[in-house]
């Protein structure tokens, strides 16, 4: 058991410092249906490149929004009205996704990701609980900071496959590592490359 757990604490450490994350917030430029409104952000974890250009992306967050609440008045003659008053409800939630990154040109990249998500709030126990996709670009700098734009679109599969969708920026810090080697970029690239230098 030692020896496992040793193995373990060895493993954990050396994968942590020969790998770069990077860690910040992924806050909300456009957001439409359920949880997403325009009041929200998340916490925002990217671990490091494994496989074929692959990563996760894990996302905390949470936010509130303006509801409409029913209210019931009964009038001196015994009749009823209903007004609606508004209530700002608050969540929280998390997300992750496995993400696809490459280059297209100089520091630009794109990436592809699917994943799931849950949300709830803190007032009624309504929950969501969704299947997500994502499509990004990415601007890798030499000063350790990662800069994404991204959209996301949810289907509620506890609703009707609802559709919810998300336009996010992410600003994440670098953290320690080694980086991994620039892709190279497409061939298309490097080919209208040399046929604009043969020109001149």
């Amino acid at each position: 058991m030692k020896r496992t757990l040793s193995l373990f604490a060895f493993l954990s450490v050396f994968f942590l410092s020969n790998a770069q994350w990077a860690l910040g917030l992924r806050p909300s430029i456009s957001t439409s249906g359920g949880f997403d409104d325009r009041r929200r952000a998340e916490i925002s974890l990217m671990t490091p490149q494994f496989a074929k250009n692959s990563r996760i992306e894990i996302d905390f967050g949470w936010g509130n929004r303006d509801v409409a609440v029913p209210v019931l008045t009964t009038l001196s003659d015994g009749q009823q009205t209903v007004s609606y008053t508004s209530q700002r409800q608050y969540w929280y939630g998390a997300t992750a996704m496995l993400q696809w990154s490459h280059k297209v040109f100089w520091k630009l990249y794109y990436y592809a990701g699917l994943g799931a998500s849950a949300y709830s709030n803190f007032v009624d126990d309504l929950y969501i609980l969704g299947a997500n996709m994502q499509l990004g670009l990415e601007v890798k700098l030499k000063i350790p900071l990662q800069i994404t734009v991204d959209y996301r679109p949810m289907l509620d599969l506890l609703d009707g496959l609802a559709y919810y969708h998300t336009f996010a920026l992410g600003l994440r810090y670098k953290i320690g590592g080694k980086q991994i080697a620039p892709e190279p970029e497409p061939n298309f690239i490097t080919k209208m490359r040399k046929r604009f230098n043969s020109k001149d």
